[in-house]
């Protein structure tokens, strides 16, 4: 890729990078021991506080299922988050655009579908 090429990579991954971020902000915070994690607010005891009524338990049981929800979706955005932020780290070292396992370049069909793409898809790991 040339320069024009990797700056506006670099555009759209920062414009992602900051989308993510704000996302994540929405319902989870920063973790300050842990680069790249986030953490969703688990409820407050006085929120699943209440009686025993069976309106109150719904409620309860509504808190925690909207809790797990935002648990999974945070996983999901720090992964994401986590390979953009990797993919400017590699346009800041010169190493952007190389498979991160044979060092050939990827192609650039990838690079557009997937600005964050570390591999080729020989090499890209299985999930």
């Amino acid at each position: 890729m040339n320069s024009h090429q990797i700056e506006t990579v670099k555009t759209l991954l920062i414009a992602e990078q900051k989308r993510l971020e704000q996302e994540l902000a929405s319902f989870a915070s920063p973790d300050q021991r842990m680069r790249h994690d986030w953490d969703a607010a688990y409820p407050k005891p006085t929120q699943l506080a209440g009686s025993l009524s069976h309106s109150s338990q719904e409620e309860q049981a509504d808190i925690r299922e909207e809790f797990e929800t935002e648990l999974a979706q945070e996983q999901s955005l720090e992964l994401r988050l986590r390979e953009v932020t990797q993919a400017l780290e590699r346009i800041a070292a010169g190493t952007f655009g190389a498979c991160a396992a044979c060092g050939r370049p990827i192609p650039a069909e990838r690079l557009e579908a997937n600005p964050a793409a570390a591999y080729d898809m020989e090499h890209q790991p299985k999930e």
